[in-house]
């Protein structure tokens, strides 16, 4: 058994990303006319397939079995990194602008570099991604000249351990087509994802930067292009940055960028990975039922029809599971084949279905009296907060249970709604019997 020490989370050099990468992004486009990835495009299939039917030209894979590749752009005028953008101004500010060396204590330096003697000015950060040097705008490239000449030793003294100008991208990176994938709506139309629309733009905006550039136009228009690019580069990382107009679709809805996929209550950390659906689970409001017993739980007949647990089909119960379908098909929801194909039962194919039941079949029976489930009442503060009760199916909307059971759940019925989840395997409804029903 190995232990985790540390986890360092670092920066990927462009020869990092240029070697991680399946394919250079050149073309701001993603489908044909046809619907056929477009070659050199960001739907393009060394990056992963998400249509049925295509294999991926880096792995071979399908689209369950490829896990998608990254690409890159090359950018044709290194931009900053908004991420990075305070951490920069502080180096620009403790490093000599001349030798590289860091000279400043905390986050102010010398007038005079005291190791190559040149004149020193302070650098000022106007956010997201402007620095002025005195009165005189610093651009991108000057700043990752400037980062270059930090020494990796003067670095490891104040406790960076990458190297600076990364901080500065002239390497995009491009994640795979199945972290943004594209969806056909009713009209048949494809809708890009967010982050390819925005990918999109950089493409557009780098080449008609280069193109400029090659044609020699004038320094004021290059920088106005430089701008632009830094602008998309700066709201594909994040959308909400201060000092900058948020990129929006036609309609006027703000983009979701990549930081606005992982912050926040409905961001990857909080909405997906903190917290999860699950199936064979249910939710309404609770009422109360002095008539039942405290183990059992009042279950209402819809939620019941809707929740289902499998019967294995084996040897023992073969002839029981027969009897049941021929008693009480309704009660069925579907039968499952060995080879995982389901039926569902109808008056016409009943018989067949009882003739050719066998081992190794699965039986989704809908949820009846007696069969045992876990009651919980958000928040689950104590163990007590989730516990095992029998089924009673009854009319109505709500789960009903005895008084005597709110103390353990601290519920009452002021509109409290609390959840049931069906345990799936003959282990789980057993263990949920023995240790966690009301009296244990």
């Amino acid at each position: 058994m190995k232990k985790i020490k540390e986890i360092v989370f670092t920066l990927f050099s462009p020869d990092q990303i240029r070697e991680m990468s399946a394919l250079k992004v050149i073309v701001p486009d993603t489908y044909d006319e046809d619907g056929y990835p477009i070659s050199g495009g960001l739907a393009d299939q060394h990056l992963g397939v998400i249509d049925p039917g295509l294999k991926c030209k880096t792995c071979g894979g399908t689209i369950k079995t490829c896990p998608g590749h990254f690409g890159h752009i090359e950018l044709v005028r290194p931009v900053v990194h908004p991420g990075f953008a305070k951490i920069i101004h502080d180096l620009l500010n403790i490093s000599c602008s001349s030798c590289g060396k860091i000279i400043g204590k905390g986050k102010t330096k010398p007038k005079k570099c005291p190791y190559c003697g040149a004149e020193q000015k302070e650098v000022t950060f106007i956010k997201p991604t402007t620095y002025y040097e005195g009165e005189r705008k610093l651009l991108p490239n000057e700043i990752r000249e400037r980062l270059e000449k930090i020494p990796t030793k003067d670095l490891e003294k104040i406790g960076i351990k990458i190297r600076p100008e990364w901080m500065v991208l002239t390497v995009l990176l491009v994640p795979p087509v199945n972290v943004r994938p594209s969806i056909i709506l009713e009209t048949g139309q494809r809708s890009e994802d967010d982050l390819t629309h925005k990918l999109v733009d950089i493409i557009r905006i780098n080449q008609r930067l280069g193109e400029n550039i090659d044609a020699g136009a004038p320094q004021l228009i290059i920088e106005d292009l430089w701008e632009l690019l830094q602008y998309h580069v700066a709201t594909y990382f994040d959308n909400e940055l201060s000092g900058l107009p948020a990129a929006k679709h036609r309609s006027g809805r703000p983009l979701k960028t990549l930081i606005q996929r992982l912050k926040g209550k409905e961001g990857r950390f909080r909405y997906n990975l903190s917290g999860k659906r699950v199936n064979f689970s249910a939710r309404t409001v609770i009422s109360p039922d002095p008539y039942l017993g405290i183990n059992h739980l009042g279950v209402p007949e819809e939620i019941a029809k809707e929740l289902t647990i499998p019967l294995h089909v084996t040897l023992w119960n073969v002839n029981a599971v027969k009897r049941f379908i021929k008693e009480q098909p309704e009660k069925i929801n579907y039968v499952i084949r060995p080879d995982g194909r389901r039926k569902k039962i109808t008056e016409l194919n009943k018989e067949e279905i009882v003739k050719e039941i066998d081992e190794g079949y699965t039986v989704e029976r809908q949820l009846l009296d007696g069969d045992l489930v876990i009651f919980n009442r958000q928040p689950s503060l104590h163990r007590i907060s989730m516990m095992a009760h029998e089924v009673r199916v009854m009319p109505g909307k709500t789960f009903r249970f005895n008084v005597a059971d709110c103390p353990p759940y601290n519920a009452d019925f002021d509109g409290d709604e609390m959840n049931v989840h069906v345990p799936q395997t003959e282990e789980a409804q057993s263990e949920s019997e023995i240790l966690m029903k009301v009296q244990n």
